[in-house]
């Protein structure tokens, strides 16, 4: 799910956008060959442990359900959130591999292509800022060209001098005048905390560090991180260019404000690099020794692009009904992530949202594998853009490739692998409840087959508006969002496949298989119910 953002008007922060809370947020493939069952790669099938079997079915379920395993959930949650995916960042390399895997997936089951140019893709545009990759960093002899940075602004720019080490950044430790030369701090301490909070102390304390650094004259400074990034990589991502990371908006949309002077930031590896480089020891978290001596020297060079003429991709696919098939329920579920952090880390995203693009999936399968179709034609919208402000599904939902008025209903699917705090999987988060104005007919039937599979609600409202859900709900289509909530990995790089509950995706994928089976079946559309008394 995204996280929403705020802007800020402080001068010792210059970027304005922060984070503020967590969850409230081509290429044809008929050109390719149709892919092998996707296999973990994080580890060997022999090393994963055994799922068992998969659960009963209820005696009135669907056929359907049956071809809805946790193994088969298993197997696309590890290809997805695999450190080969390199977190799937909106308009990557990396995001467009997950598209094509999803339609290569979509083409093997015999789904109908219900994108752009009839084929599985929609594409929509976007603004970018990107780090050209001829930018490097030369700082006492070692060429570094992974890095990230906190731009300035775009276009070309370059700086050399002696390094001028200024020890963790602070006022006292900075010399009055840095003209002419390029400073190198230590950060060896993360920001205090995770998430939100440790993400708005980082980009904090990076924004005041430019802010004295151009004070003293400096025209750019070099910020070496020195362990764990935690926020100080973390919040890189929303905010810094990396080599295929660049920022994004989708045209007049908010940006991160640039510095006065750009910061480079190394991480991992490379930082472990030029700490060697200029003779600086760490102690206990603590640079402890330089030998920059005066004779140390650097030149740093970057170029910043602005493009309009970027894209991401969603993938869509329909399964064609019977007798109403020109009527439609919507599946989606988004594939993208946030990438990866400046120490090469990924956001793996395994419950955000590689589950429920397991999960989208998986449903396809059931429908297409399962024997009857049902009567109203069944659509799944893989999209991406969901991170950065929901606008693969915004996209879709302004220029559907179905007419929107004959889309009965839309099933989300965001967040399925974990369990809610208390520790009890059998709980899972529903959006709108009967406790919401927008609460339908779609949403008490599934909480009508939820004890069926031994699933009980509690309420999701807090996201109504943060995840894809959201731009067909403000279209007047009623909706219907299963999600687990916040919890420790989320947005973290911890976020893993193997931390995932698959017996108990398996159980949420059904409910929404059956939901969809049904709601497809019905004569009546879903209505809206408003808020009630019970489920």
């Amino acid at each position: 799910m995204r996280v929403f953002r705020l802007e800020l008007s402080s001068a010792a922060s210059c970027v304005a956008t922060l984070l503020l809370a967590t969850i409230c947020r081509s290429q044809d493939p008929a050109a390719g060959p149709t892919p092998a069952t996707p296999t973990p790669t994080t580890a060997a099938k022999a090393d994963l442990p055994d799922l068992g079997e998969p659960a009963a079915l209820p005696q009135d379920a669907p056929e359907q359900l049956r071809l809805v395993t946790r193994q088969r959930l298993r197997e696309h949650a590890y290809w997805l959130a695999d450190d080969a995916r390199r977190g799937r960042y909106t308009g990557s390399s990396a995001q467009r591999e997950a598209a094509d895997f999803v339609a290569k997936q979509f083409k093997a089951l015999g789904l109908a292509p219900l994108g752009d140019k009839k084929t599985f893709f929609q594409t929509y545009p976007l603004e970018s800022i990107t780090l050209h990759a001829s930018s490097s960093i030369l700082l006492a002899g070692f060429d570094c060209k992974d890095f990230a940075v906190l731009p300035a602004g775009d276009g070309k720019f370059s700086a050399q001098g002696k390094v001028a080490y200024c020890g963790k950044g602070r006022a006292d430790e900075l010399p009055s005048a840095l003209e002419g030369r390029v400073p190198v701090v230590v950060f060896e301490k993360q920001a205090r905390g995770n998430g939100p909070g440790g993400d708005l102390q980082a980009i904090q304390r990076y924004g005041d560090l430019a802010k004295r650094l151009a004070k003293s004259g400096a025209t750019c400074g070099v910020i070496l991180l020195a362990g764990d990034p935690g926020p100080f990589g973390n919040t890189l991502n929303y905010y810094g260019l990396m080599p295929d990371h660049p920022q994004l908006s989708t045209g007049g949309g908010a940006r991160a404000q640039p510095l006065p002077i750009p910061l480079c930031v190394l991480g991992g590896e490379p930082a472990q690099k030029a700490l060697a480089a200029l003779g600086i020891e760490m102690k206990d978290g603590e640079p402890i020794v330089s030998a920059t001596d005066g004779k140390a020297t650097a030149k740093v060079s970057l170029r910043v692009d602005r493009s309009q003429k970027g894209s991401a991709t969603n993938v869509c696919a329909v399964l064609h009904g019977t007798s109403r098939k020109q009527e439609a329920i919507v599946y989606s579920a988004h594939h993208d992530h946030i990438g990866r952090r400046v120490d090469g880390d990924a956001f793996n995203g395994a419950d955000d949202n590689a589950s429920g693009t397991a999960g989208l999936l998986a449903l396809a399968e059931a429908f297409a594998k399962g024997g009857k179709r049902p009567e109203r034609s069944l659509i799944f919208l893989s999209v991406s853009g969901e991170e950065l402000g929901l606008w693969g599904s915004k996209h879709y939902a302004d220029n559907p490739t179905w007419p929107l008025d004959r889309i009965v209903a839309n099933i989300n699917i965001d967040m399925i692998g974990r369990a809610e705090k208390d520790g009890d999987g059998s709980k899972i988060q529903i959006t709108p409840s009967k406790d919401h104005a927008k609460y339908s007919s779609l949403g008490r039937l599934a909480a009508q087959l939820a004890p069926k599979l031994s699933i009980s609600f509690t309420s999701g409202d807090a996201y109504y508006e943060r995840s894809d859900h959201y731009n067909f709900a403000v279209k007047g289509v009623p909706v219907v969002f299963l999600c687990d909530g916040e919890h420790p990995d989320y947005h973290q790089v911890t976020d893993h496949a193997d931390a995932l509950d698959y017996p108990r995706m398996e159980a949420v994928a059904r409910l929404l298989c059956w939901t969809g089976w049904s709601v497809a079946n019905e004569k009546d559309r879903p209505q809206e119910l408003g808020k009630q008394p019970d489920w």
